[in-house]
């Protein structure tokens, strides 16, 4: 298993996600990538997906309190998540294309 660069920045319940094993949500994003710490089973374990099961409707997500933003494990920074077209991007700029050219200029190297 490879370890993680990066957790969201909210707790693996806001996204709906619970323990596959047990089904609680005593539980902890892993050290591992793509997996959770459940404290009640002792297990690192793939979780069940939540909203990461399908396609994620951005908008109501957001209506419910979902943030996608990320913390970079190794550096404790922000990263800001925004959305172009149908593909989502992490900055370390909190997003505003509006009033920021250098925003849109990080966006377009990518």
């Amino acid at each position: 298993m490879r370890k993680r660069k990066w957790i969201y920045i909210q707790k693996p319940q806001d996204y709906g996600i619970n323990c596959d094993l047990c089904g609680g949500s005593n539980i902890e994003w892993s050290e591992f990538e793509h997996m959770i710490w459940c404290y009640d089973c002792q297990k690192d374990t793939p979780g069940d997906g939540g909203v990461f099961d399908g396609p994620i409707p951005m908008g109501a997500s957001r209506l419910l309190g979902m943030n996608f933003d990320r913390v970079e494990i190794k550096t404790g920074q922000r990263l800001y998540c925004t959305q172009r077209g149908r593909k989502l991007i992490w900055c370390h700029k909190k997003p505003n294309p509006e009033n920021d050219p250098q925003y849109v200029r990080e966006l377009d190297k990518k």
